[in-house]
This record gives C-alpha cells, structure tokens and sequence, in this order.
C-alpha cells in the first residue's frame, strides 16, 4: 500500500528509524557475543590440546624413565649380550606390567627386531622410529608411531655393554580407554586418526557413533589447517587437529559441543528480541501523537504556500511558539516577499543589458514592433570607431567602463530617444519617434563625443552611425534592424561616419549573401572560368606570359565582377577556395600549353590571406609536380597591400616561392604606402605599375614623369617593370620610350578564355607590326 500522508510517513519513519537502530544494535551485540563465545570455545580447545600435549609428554617421560632403567640393568645388559632369549623376555614382561606398557621389544644395533611383546610386529613397523636413532647411540627416542595400524607412544633407549649392543623399547597404545581417560581430564571428545597415502583412517574416538561416521569426512580440512578450530555446519562440535608424531601421520582431533557455548547465545538473543517487541510498541504510540501535533499546522501553511503559488497577496497564518512549524511560517510570509521582487528583477534582467542596464535586442524588437507598425520614426545604430584597440589597449575593464559611460550619455541626449538598446559590443540602437537628417544626426554625435575619463585619463571617441527612416507599417523589426546595420555598415566608409539606408541596398545586402551562399557550389559546378591577358615584351615585340584572371558567370545574378566577390570571398573567409581552384585551373591549363610547345608564364593573383597560408608552397610544389610542369611556368603576383599586412610572414612566404622557381611580382605599384622602404627588400623579379598611371599617360605629363622614374628605380633595382591598362597606340609609344619591358591592355587584348588566347598569341607572334605600326585598336 502507497503511503501519502505526512502523518502515515512521521509515524511509518519514526518506527522504522526505531526498528532500524534495534536491529543495528541487537545485531551487532549479538555478533559481538558470538565471537567472544567463539573465542572462548577456541580458547577451551586450545587449553585442551595442552593438557593432551601434556598428558602425552608425561608417559612419554614415564617410558623413557623406564626404558632408561631397564637399559642399565647389569643382569639385563649381561643377558642381552649372552642372548638369553628366555631371561630376555621375562625381564621386558616384568618391566612392562610395572609400567602398564602394552608392547615391549628389544633390535639389535642393527634395527633387527629380536624379543617383542607383540607377535604381529614386523621390523618396517619399527622402521620410521629406528631411523631416529642414527647418529644418536647415547640417549631415547621416543615418537608415536603405527604399529600394526594400531598408533603406538613408544620409546627406544641403547643397551651399552660399554659398547652399544641392542635398542630396547616399551610403548602404550592410543586407543579408546587413552581418549576416555584424556576426556574425563578436559571434559571434551578425542579423536585419534591415522592419515596415508589410501586415506583417512579413524583409530579411536569418545564421539557417539553417528559423529564418527561423519568424521573421516571432515578430517582433511582440520588437519590442513592444524592448531585452528573449525566451526564445521555437519557437526555440532568445534574442533582441532593436534598431530602427534614428527611424520604427522598420527593424529588426535578433540571437540567441543557448540551447545556448550550457544545456549547463553540464544538465551540473549531470545531476551533482546522481547526488548525489541515491547519498545517498537511504545515507539508506534508516541510517534502517532507526535506526527499528529505536527501535521495539523503544516497542513494550513501548505494552503498558503498553494496560495503563494497562484500569486495571491494574502497574509501568513498566525503560528505561536518558535519551534520549526512556527519559523516556517514566518519563512514564507518572507519568501512571498521575496518571490515579489525576484519576479521584478528577473523582468528587468530579462529584457535590459547587464552592463549598461540599456534595453536589449530581445526587449528593443517587442519594443519596436507598435512602433514600426503604427507611425513613421528612425532608427539610429552607433557604434564605437577601433573599440577593438581600445580592449586591447586599456583592457576589457575599462571597455566595459567606456560603454557604461557611452550608455548615460544617450540616456542624457537631447531631445531623448524613445528607445535605447545595447544590440551586441559596442552597439546602440536609438529609437526616434520622427525622421532625422544629417544635421539633427551630427547634433546628436556632438552631445555624445566628449571626452571620456578612464583611469584618470580622457579618451575622446569616434562614433559611426547608421540612420534608417521609416515610415508606419513599412518595414518589419528584422527588416528594421537589417537596414539600419547595412547603413551602419556603409558608414564605415563614410568621411564623416553618417550613413542613411537608401532604398535598394538592402537588394544589395541580400544580393552578397547569396553571393557568399553560392559562391562554394559554384567552384564545382562550372559557373566559374578563366580568362587570360597577354603581356606583351615590347621590347622584344614578342609575347611569352599572360596574367589569369577568374570570372564567375551566375545563373540568376549574371556575370559577376571579380572586385565584388574576390572582397566578399576574403571577408566571408573562403577565398582559398577560390585560389586553390585558380592554381589547379591554371597549371592544368599551363601544362597542356607546354606540351603543345607553347611555353608561357601564365601569372596568378594572391591575397593576402592565401599569403598567411603556411601550406601555400607545399600546395602550389604538389600541383606544379601532379602536371609535371617547371616552376618557371609560374607567375605569382601580390599587392603593396598585403604585403603590408604583416610584412615579415610575407617576405618568408615569398622567399620560399622563389626559392621553388617561381617568378614574383608586385601588381598595382605606386597605389600602396611605404613601397620604397619595403621594395628593396622583397624576394621579387618584377613590378607592375598600376593603370592609373598608364591608361592616360599620352595627355598627362605627370603620370609620364612617375612611369619614367618608377622604370628606373626597377631596373635600378633588378626588376623588370610591366605597365598595366594601355589603351592607346600613342601610349604604346611612350612606354617604350620610358623603357617598360612588358605592356599589358587593351590595346594588345582583352581577356580571352584559352582557345582564343591561344589563337590571339599564335598570330601576335607570327606577325606583331599591326600592334606597333597602326593606330589603335579598341
């Protein structure tokens, strides 16, 4: 039966606790007792292996004393040396019955058996006895030992006549009368075994006959652990094996009753039990009173703890005294309390920034949503110009500070903002219930960008801020917050760091991703390909090399520029996709050019991410040994710009590039910082100038002037220069008059995909006057 009730369960633990501690401690009390019992019965038969060692001891003194006596007797000493047989014998009689020794013999020195008492007796009965005897002419041996399968206590002493002329022996049986007369000493059952090779043998014993049956039975395990008694569940005796001779072959097994030490046992354990039945008693009646003194109460605060649950407001039961009952009252009148303004605070911590306790996106989107639908309003997102630097700088800590203060700041601007919200790091979101233009933005800026104290120090900050007007039901809150961060995103590039959302961006925004989504798929499924640009030797009028260049063909998007998913690619991290593609296309294509007798350096784009990539040589070794092409095939080109991304992981990077045999460049020359200071240190065989400066050179002297100068310093250097973007035939002119080496452009061609670059080089190199005698070519 399922017990519920508080009562039943007070009452049903009570007793059992009760039960549980009685049983514990009869139970131990009785073990306790158990064991000293036993102890003591252990104790009774180790005494009694005592008085039987004892016993034994004393006739075998006894013997010895005799067998002594008799071995110096003149007239014995005198016949055993004649060999009187009859004289002999009636002397070991006579000596015998003083002694009561049931078997006298005499040997010769020799062990030969000469005069026994008993007939059945044979010289290998004597054997095991007699063999103690060598080495030792001048004192007894005494031993117990078989004889005739009867176990003997016997004694041998010499008979010297000076010299030694005979053993003589006398020797008392361990039979029953021996066990009857040793149990009336310690009032315990002796058993006398033999143990042979056939077996157990039972000699004697004082045990009724049914115990002796089972005894042979239990004898292996007493003797295999002598001198220990042994509680066996087939008896009902404790008992231990004593051996007796130096073989231990002989042995005597003496028992003690259990009764003996069980009836006080059960006695106690018969009285605990009586003790147990009446104290469980009276432990049932007071445990009902006590459960139902307790229950009553706990019953009327259990409603009102039922009525806290349902958020009802009303007051404790009143509960006199200041036991537990009454402290538990008081407990939930103050957890009610309690539970009132953890319910409060868990809503404000639910919906407001920990740090700044500005609202956060999950309340700012509930918030927004009547907002959104019911009237026109703006958002503004700001967030903080190089935060990272300033974590990094000042440490998180002071930070988290600067956003604490950033955070009063727009709960103090004018005029305030229906809503604030910290959206992530250093974002803010405000929520204006009107449009807002440039200037009421910058005016809001203004209040929020002085100086800062942190640690004693004032930190002016740069704010960035996206600006998105909306208009009532236009726009949903995800679409709201989306814009608004393209705006914010768009801000970036801002002079000033004010952006508005301007209708379509969000296509545009929408237009990247699927651009990022898709751009993986379409490595693999062909919308991707490769054009080539030649550069021409102007020099030598010849051409030899062509620069690569990926395009992507969308099914939907249509042709994609390379500047718009090249950028996508670095910032969505996976533009080693695209150059691990470019490699493979373009050394595949290489190798078929080779093999077709053209031998080209065809040039390949990196950024500097393919540039922090460690496994970027041993990739670019694998691939130029797959299509068994020399590394001169090879052209790798780089900008100023990642090279200044971190200049040392990038000259190493180089250096083991050129070191396989590829050729290096440096494309867009002149538009980065620092070039001369990190020119004369790469690991490159060629400069490209940028098209800013070629495409217009025949109408501006000035980009002349740089091309001349920037052509010099190469060559000054031991670099080869190529001038990229030529349109124009007049231009043609004077780069070769500046004294380019290499001309890539329209003029010469546009991009051409394989078979037509292959067409376009075989005849420039058949016949290139056209390109250097006629006018331009469009």
């Amino acid at each position: 039966m399922r017990i519920t009730s508080l009562r039943s369960k007070l009452v049903v633990i009570f007793v059992l606790v009760l039960s549980l501690l009685a049983l514990a401690s009869g139970f131990a009390t009785l073990n306790t007792m158990k064991r000293d019992s036993q102890t003591q019965a252990r104790q009774i038969l180790t005494v009694a292996n005592k008085v039987l060692r004892q016993a034994l001891d004393n006739r075998a003194e006894q013997l010895s004393d005799s067998v002594s006596l008799l071995a110096a007797d003149f007239a014995f000493r005198r016949a055993v040396a004649t060999a009187e047989q009859e004289t002999i014998e009636s002397v070991l009689q006579n000596h015998g019955s003083r002694i009561d020794a049931s078997l006298m013999l005499l040997l010769s020195p020799a062990g030969d058996l000469l005069v026994s008492s008993d007939t059945t007796l044979s010289i290998a009965d004597i054997a095991p006895l007699f063999q103690q005897t060598r080495g030792n002419s001048n004192s007894t041996v005494a031993d117990i030992v078989s004889l005739a399968g009867q176990p003997y206590q016997l004694v041998l002493a010499p008979v010297k006549a000076p010299a030694l002329i005979a053993w003589v022996g006398m020797g008392f049986p361990l039979d029953t009368p021996l066990a009857e007369n040793i149990k009336s000493i310690t009032a315990l059952d002796i058993s006398f075994v033999t143990r042979q090779h056939s077996g157990v043998q039972l000699k004697s014993s004082t045990l009724d006959q049914a115990h002796q049956q089972l005894l042979p039975a239990l004898v292996p395990q007493l003797i295999a652990q002598a001198d220990t008694a042994i509680i066996n569940a087939e008896q009902d005796y404790i008992s231990v094996a004593l051996p007796l001779d130096k073989l231990q072959q002989l042995w005597a097994l003496q028992h003690l009753p259990n009764q003996r030490w069980l009836a006080s046992y059960q006695q106690f354990r018969q009285q605990l039990l009586l003790i147990f039945s009446a104290a469980l008693a009276v432990a049932l009646l007071v445990a009902i009173v006590f459960a139902r003194s307790i229950t009553q109460p706990l019953n009327t605060l259990s409603q009102f703890a039922s009525r806290i649950g349902q958020g009802q407001a009303d007051s404790a039961p009143t509960i006199s005294g200041n036991d537990e009952v009454a402290l538990l009252s008081r407990t939930l009148s103050t957890m009610q309390q309690d539970i009132r303004q953890r319910e409060q605070q868990l809503l404000f911590n639910a919906e407001h920034d920990s740090l700044t306790s500005c609202y956060n996106r999950t309340a700012a989107e509930r918030l927004l949503q009547p907002w959104l639908s019911l009237q026109d309003g703006c958002l503004i997102q700001l967030n903080i110009q190089q935060f990272k630097n300033i974590n990094d700088v000042l440490g998180f800590s002071n930070g988290d500070q600067l956003l604490q203060q950033l955070a009063q700041r727009l709960n103090q601007l004018h005029p305030a903002a229906e809503l604030i919200a910290r959206l992530g790091a250093d974002e803010f979101v405000l929520l204006y219930s009107s449009p807002k233009a440039t200037v009421q933005v910058q005016q809001l800026l203004q209040q929020l960008l002085g100086g800062f104290l942190l640690q004693r120090s004032v930190i002016n900050l740069k704010l960035r801020a996206g600006v998105f007007n909306f208009s009532a039901g236009a726009a949903t809150v995800n679409d709201a917050l989306r814009r608004v961060n393209i705006a914010l995103d768009n801000a970036r590039q801002m002079p000033a760091g004010i952006a508005f959302y301007q209708q379509g961006q969000d296509e545009s925004h929408q237009r990247e991703l699927t651009l990022i989504h898709d751009l993986p798929l379409a490595l693999q499924n062909g919308q991707f390909y490769v054009v080539y640009q030649p550069k021409v030797d102007i020099q030598q009028q010849h051409c030899h090399s062509a620069e690569a260049l990926i395009r992507w063909q969308h099914p939907q998007l249509g042709f994609i520029a390379p500047d718009q998913f090249i950028a996508l690619a670095e910032h969505a991290g996976c533009i080693g996709l695209i150059t691990d593609w470019m490699l493979r296309q373009v050394i595949s294509q290489a190798a078929v050019w080779w093999q077709q007798g053209l031998h080209l350096q065809i040039a390949v784009n990196l950024s500097v991410f393919d540039l922090l990539n460690p496994s970027l040589t041993d990739t670019i070794q694998q691939l130029l040994q797959q299509q068994q092409l020399p590394a001169a095939a090879l052209a790798l080109e780089v900008t100023e710009s990642a090279i200044m991304h971190d200049a040392d992981t990038v000259i190493q990077q180089l250096s083991q590039l050129r070191a396989l045999g590829i050729s290096l460049a440096i494309d867009d020359f002149g538009t980065g910082q620092s070039s001369l200071a990190y020119l004369k240190q790469l690991p490159v065989h060629e400069v490209k100038i940028d098209r800013a400066f070629v495409k217009d050179i025949e109408h501006n002297a000035n980009d002349a002037l740089i091309v001349r100068a920037t052509t010099q310093l190469a060559h000054s250097l031991g670099f080869s220069l190529t001038a990229e973007g030529l349109e124009h035939q007049a231009g043609l002119a004077l780069l070769q008059q500046c004294g380019c080496d290499k001309v890539q452009g329209y003029y010469f061609a546009k991009p051409l995909q394989a078979a037509q670059f292959a067409q376009w080089l075989n005849q420039f190199n058949a016949d290139s006057r056209p390109w250097f005698n006629t006018e331009t070519i469009a």
